[in-house]
Formats: structure tokens, sequence, C-alpha cells
């Protein structure tokens, strides 16, 4: 029996990456609104350039605050389905369903920040991603607290979002003790 459970959580922890990818995909397809991505394909951009600078960053700092673990195929391969597929088909689900009403919009933020939170601490349990340098679950809530409105933001006004970026960016350097030059 023991031999069964530990085999299926063995299972679960390779998979994960894969079930989450393939689940946010479908949910998109399902419940998105795709026959905007054109107009949404800057936030796309704005996403993946942030998602790759931090890659950037943390490899040439030798310092990951989180990386994933139990990888679908290489790290490579996982960090770029997460930034090229599966954010992407998020973006679209978030931004194609955010509503008008302010009330509601706030639940929208709650709604998808409770989410990201909940797939994290997910994956930190089953060993599909590792936090380090101080990085915790509290940072997550702080930084999905953030990156939603960001990429709303991003979508309704570019440039404000690009330079309120930069400063987000020093906030993390300087509080997570990188020295880059």
């Amino acid at each position: 029996m023991s031999f069964t459970r530990n085999a299926v959580a063995k299972g679960v922890e390779i998979l994960f990456h894969a079930a989450v990818l393939a689940g946010g995909v479908l949910l998109s397809i399902k419940r998105g609104k795709w026959q905007k991505w054109r107009e949404y394909l800057p936030t796309f951009y704005y996403w993946a350039l942030f998602s790759c600078f931090y890659e950037y960053i943390a490899y040439i700092g030798n310092k990951h605050l989180w990386e994933f673990e139990k990888n679908f195929v290489s790290l490579f391969v996982t960090e770029t389905m997460y930034t090229f597929v599966f954010y992407p088909s998020m973006i679209i689900l978030f931004l194609g369903n955010f509503p008008e009403e302010k009330r509601k919009k706030i639940w929208h933020y709650i709604k998808w920040v409770s989410l990201s939170v909940l797939i994290e601490a997910i994956a930190l349990r089953f060993g599909a991603i590792k936090f380090s340098h101080g990085w915790s679950m509290v940072w997550e809530v702080f930084f999905y607290s953030t990156m939603y409105p960001m990429l709303r933001l991003h979508y309704k006004n570019p440039l404000i979002a690009l330079v309120l970026s930069v400063f987000f960016v020093l906030f993390y350097l300087i509080i997570f003790d990188y020295h880059l030059v």
C-alpha cells in the first residue's frame, strides 16, 4: 500500500507542471476571450520581458528567490512553457473576464491572487518549486497582489506600468540584497 502511495506521490511531483500547464491552457480555451488576443499581446510581452529579466538577474546574481523543481522535461522547457504558454493563457483569462463594477474588480483581484497563491502552495507542498534567500508564501501574496494590478495597468496604460515596474524591480533587488555590480 505504501509503495503505491509513494509511487503516486512521485508521479504527481513529476507531472505537476504538466498538469498546471495543461489545466491553465484548457481553462483559458474554454473561458478566455481569445478573440481579443491581439489586444492583450503587448501585456503578454510585458509579462515575458519581466519574467525573462528575473531569470537573467537570478542567473547573473546567482540568487534565485524561487525556482521550479521536478521540471517538465528540463528547467528551460518548464520556464519557457510557463512564460510563453501558461501565463499568456492566464492573462487572457484575467483581462478577458475583468469586470467593470468597482466591487467586482476588487473581488476579481482577490480571486486571482488567492488562486495563484493556492497553486504556489500546492507546488511547494509537492516539491515542484523551491523558495530561497528569504522568499516565502508571504512574499508570494505580496508579489501576486502587485502583479495582477500591474497587468491591468499595463493593459490600460503601458508607459505608467513600465515606469512603476522599474521601481518594483529596484525594490526587490534592494530587499533581497542583490549585488549585481
